[in-house]
C-alpha cells in the first residue's frame, strides 16, 4: 500500500478537518476514537444480504430506497415508506433508517429531540464515517422544542450515540416565521464536525440579513449553498458570486469531502465566476426534463414544502454545471468539463470523491432511449488537480449505447466507481433490459455488473442508486428484483428495496499511484 493511499483512507475513516472562521479556515486533527472504531467496525457482509427487513424478519409492507453508507461499511442509510421495519409506530409516511449490517438492528434514525417519531416527511440524508452521526432533512412540525416549524423542511443531525437532536439551519434571529423558505439535501463531513445543505433563507449569515426575503412568494427557486462548522456555531454561504452577491441562480445537489475542505454543488447561477474564468459551454447546455432520460431517483426535487402549489407539468432543467468549492480558499471552480474543455451540464447525481480531488459527472449526449428522450447520459470522471478528463461509461470498443449511466461513487482509493446504467453495451454476455447496477475500475477500464442473482445471472427487475463504503468492500443499493438472495427466485416487484452485497475488491491503491496525490497528502499531514 503507498502512503499516499494509506493516508487518503484514513483520512475518510477517521475525518479531517477545517475551522470555519470569519476571515480563515484552519485545518484541525482528526478524533482517533473515530479510526479505532472504524478499525473495529469494516467486516462486510457475506453475498448479498436485505437490508430494508421488517420487524422479527418479516416482509417490509413498502418500499425503501438506498442512502449512504458509513465510510467502515457497517451502517446502511436508507429512507422507506414501510411502517413495520422498527417497532415505534411511525407519525409520517416517509422516514429514514440505519441497519447495522454486523447485528442486523435496524432503527429509526429521523426522530425529534426527545426520541419520539416525527410528524413530517424526510427525503435527504447521510451519514458520517463511523456511523455516530446522521444528517437528514425534515418537514416535521416536532423536531428540536421551541422550534416553530409550520410546512417548511430544514436540516437536522442526529447523534446517535448520544440520543441527541439539533437543529443545523437555523436562522440568526431566533425567529422562525419564515413559511417559504426550506434548507435540505445535507451531506456530512466524515468526522460529523460540517454540515454543507441547500436553503432558500437569507439569515443564516450576517451579511445577507436586511435583504428582501421574499415572502410574498411562497416557493422560490432562489436556493443556494452553506456549510454550517457544528462545533463553532459558525454558517458559511457557499455559493457566494464574484460581485459579493448570492448566487443569482438555483444551487443544489451539495456534497463535501470527508475532510471537509472541499465541497461540490450544482448551479444554474452565472455569477460564480468571472467572465474570463468560465469555460466555453458546451453543445446543448441545461436540457429540459423530457430531453434526457435519468436513472430513478437521480434527480432531486426541490424540498417536499417547496413544491406545494406548483403545477404538476412545471417544466424545469434537469441538468446544470457542476462545480467545487475549496473551504480554504474561498474560490469556486467549474467542475463538469467535457473531452473538450468546455463546460458541460450533467445531471443532478454529479458528486466528487472523499478526498475531494475529483468530480463524477453524467453528461447528457445525443441519442435517445427507448422513452423518446433526445438525449442520454454518460459518466466522467475528472481529475481536478490535473485536469485530466476520463470518459467510463461510453460502452464496449466497437458499440454504442443510449441508454443512460448515473448515480456515481467512488471508493476512497479512487479506482472502483459503482453506478447505475441502462446502457446495453457494457459488460459481454447477457444484456439487462433495464436499469442496473455496475462498478469499473478506473485502472483497468473493467465494468461488472453488481446486482446480480447468487448464481451470477441477471437480476430480474430494476436496481440503481448504488452507494460504497470506503474500501470498497461493501456495496448498498436499490432494486425491485427477487431474485438477488441466495435461495430465492421470486418475480420481480413493483416496490424497490434495499440491498447489500460483499463485493470481491479490497481495494489497495490509487488509480495511477501519481505523485500528486502522495504529495497532496504529505502536505495535509503536516497541515494536522
Amino acid at each position: 500500500m503507498t502512503r499516499s493511499t494509506r493516508t487518503t483512507r484514513n483520512r475518510w475513516l477517521a475525518g479531517g478537518g477545517s475551522i470555519l472562521a470569519a476571515t480563515a479556515v484552519l485545518a484541525v486533527t482528526a478524533a482517533p476514537a473515530q479510526a479505532a472504531q472504524a478499525a473495529q467496525a469494516d467486516r462486510a457482509p457475506r453475498g448479498t444480504v436485505q437490508v430494508s427487513v421488517g420487524v422479527n424478519g418479516a416482509a417490509p409492507d413498502n418500499q425503501s430506497w438506498s442512502q449512504a453508507i458509513s465510510a467502515n461499511g457497517r451502517y446502511a442509510l436508507f429512507t422507506s415508506w414501510a411502517t413495520n421495519l422498527v417497532s415505534q409506530p411511525a407519525k409520517s409516511a416517509r422516514d429514514a433508517y440505519v441497519r447495522d449490517l454486523r447485528t442486523g438492528r435496524t432503527e429509526r434514525i429521523n426522530l425529534a429531540a426527545d426520541g419520539s417519531a416525527l410528524n413530517g416527511f424526510t427525503d435527504n440524508v447521510a451519514i458520517n464515517a463511523d456511523g455516530r452521526y446522521v444528517a437528514f432533512d425534515s418537514d416535521a412540525e416536532n423536531v428540536v422544542p421551541g422550534m416553530q416549524v409550520q410546512g417548511r423542511d430544514e436540516v437536522y443531525v442526529r447523534d446517535r450515540k448520544t440520543g441527541r437532536t439539533e437543529l443545523i439551519s437555523g436562522g440568526l434571529t431566533g425567529t422562525d416565521t419564515d413559511k417559504f423558505h426550506a434548507s435540505y439535501a445535507p451531506s456530512i463531513s466524515a468526522n460529523g464536525r460540517y454540515v454543507v445543505f441547500g436553503s432558500s433563507r437569507k439569515d443564516l449569515v450576517p451579511d445577507l440579513q436586511g435583504g428582501d426575503p421574499s415572502l410574498a412568494r411562497p416557493y422560490t427557486w432562489d436556493y443556494n449553498i452553506y456549510v454550517t462548522d457544528r462545533w463553532t456555531g459558525k454558517t458559511r454561504l457557499v455559493t457566494r458570486g464574484v460581485d459579493g452577491k448570492p448566487g443569482d441562480g438555483m444551487s443544489l445537489n451539495p456534497t463535501i469531502s470527508a475532510d471537509g475542505r472541499t465541497i461540490g454543488f450544482t448551479s444554474m447561477a452565472d455569477n460564480l465566476l468571472p467572465a474570463d474564468q468560465t469555460p466555453a459551454p458546451a453543445a446543448g447546455g441545461a436540457a429540459a426534463p423530457a430531453d434526457v432520460e435519468l436513472a430513478p431517483g437521480v434527480a432531486p426535487a426541490l424540498p417536499r414544502s417547496a413544491q406545494k402549489g406548483l403545477a404538476p407539468n412545471l417544466a424545469r432543467p434537469v441538468t446544470a454545471p457542476y462545480y467545487t468549492y475549496d473551504v480554504q480558499s474561498g474560490r469556486i471552480s467549474a467542475a463538469s468539463l467535457d473531452l473538450d474543455g468546455k463546460l458541460g451540464a450533467p445531471s443532478f447525481g454529479a458528486t466528487i470523491s472523499p478526498d475531494g480531488r475529483r468530480a463524477i459527472y453524467a453528461l447528457p449526449e445525443p441519442g435517445g432511449s427507448t422513452g423518446g428522450h433526445r438525449f442520454h447520459t454518460v459518466l466522467y470522471v475528472r481529475d481536478l488537480g490535473k485536469g485530466t478528463v476520463t470518459k467510463i461509461s461510453g460502452g464496449l470498443p466497437g458499440t454504442t449505447s443510449v441508454g443512460s449511466s448515473d448515480h456515481a461513487r467512488i471508493t476512497a482509493d479512487n479506482r472502483w466507481v459503482y453506478f447505475a446504467s441502462a446502457a446495453d453495451n457494457l459488460v459481454a454476455g447477457p444484456q439487462h433490459p433495464g436499469w442496473d447496477v455496475y462498478r469499473h475500475d478506473l485502472r483497468t477500464g473493467r465494468t461488472e455488473r453488481v446486482a446480480t442473482a447468487a448464481d451470477g445471472s441477471l437480476g430480474n427487475g430494476t436496481s440503481a442508486d448504488p452507494v460504497v463504503d470506503a474500501r470498497g468492500r461493501t456495496v448498498v443499493f436499490s432494486s425491485t428484483s427477487g431474485n438477488l438472495l441466495a435461495g430465492t427466485g421470486g418475480p420481480a416487484s413493483t416496490d424497490s428495496q434495499v440491498f447489500a452485497r460483499a463485493t470481491a475488491h479490497h481495494g489497495h491503491g490509487d488509480v495511477q499511484g501519481d505523485d500528486q496525490d502522495q504529495d497532496q497528502s504529505q502536505d495535509q499531514d503536516s497541515d494536522d
